[in-house]
């Protein structure tokens, strides 16, 4: 039995109740299938969702064959109702820099026409592959246009269209897709395949910076950081331009 993704319907659910279909003994733990859960596994690039789950600790989550299996440190019962609750400000800033690289990627195609091919998001930033090289000046456009984007507070909207309506949509997609296929559009910015959370405006992403890159087997590596994880960097950046300029008793603010 497949698991129903709670989090597909609503990427904002921060706790749900499910029923236990399965529990056995793991490494370091027990796995956990449950009917349904808002818990988004390791999927596309993007780290699983972690949390609690009747007080359990969920520390990785996994989708095979469309069965969910949540990795915890104790045991259910076959049929038990459980509650789970996901950190929320973590899947929200998953959510800030999953959208922002969608809204970056679809703007380098637009503008210089170069797929992304590879992407990675963790706990600390995001990485973009790109098939094309990027200069400094071409990423900077690419950054000016993004941020608009997001000052334009635009809709984005993650569904699964018909077999019919997929025949009419233009989209992007790192690989063939077997099977339902749900598309995130961003208003006028960009349309692909993807199967993570997002925000529903791109006003919630706050910022998208992009920090640094390097080319790599002919094309483009991009490191960047949106919302919440921008908003650290810069703190952090800050504080230590503030600390150099002390040391050398420089103005802060031309330093």
């Amino acid at each position: 039995m497949k698991t129903v993704k709670l989090y597909d319907e609503n990427a904002y659910l921060d706790k749900f109740s499910a029923t236990v279909v399965f529990c056995e003994k793991a490494e370091n733990g027990y796995a956990l299938m449950l009917d349904k859960t808002a818990f988004f596994p390791e999927e596309g690039g993007q780290l699983c969702d972690t949390g609690l789950i009747n007080g359990a600790a969920v520390n990785y989550v996994k989708e095979e064959n469309g069965v969910i299996t949540h990795f915890v440190d104790k045991a259910f019962s076959v049929g038990q109702t459980v509650e789970g609750f996901i950190d929320f400000p973590r899947r929200f800033s998953f959510m800030q820099n999953h959208s922002g690289e969608h809204i970056v990627s679809g703007i380098v195609f637009k503008k210089y026409g170069f797929n992304n091919v590879g992407f990675h998001l963790n706990e600390q930033f995001a990485t973009v592959d790109f098939d094309g090289i990027l200069t400094r000046e071409m990423l900077n456009a690419v950054e000016e246009s993004a941020n608009r984007a997001v000052f334009e507070n635009r809709e984005i909207k993650a569904y699964y269209p018909s077999e019919r309506e997929l025949e009419t949509i233009d989209y992007r997609s790192k690989k063939e897709i077997e099977g339902p296929l749900r598309i995130v559009d961003i208003t006028g910015v960009d349309v692909c395949a993807c199967c993570a959370p997002h925000v529903a405006r791109t006003g919630e992403i706050g910022m998208i910076k992009l920090l640094d890159f390097t080319k790599m087997r002919g094309g483009t590596r991009v490191i960047l950081k949106c919302g919440r994880y921008a908003l650290l960097d810069y703190q952090n950046k800050y504080e230590n331009i503030s600390d150099i300029s002390v040391l050398l008793s420089a103005d802060r603010d031309s330093a």
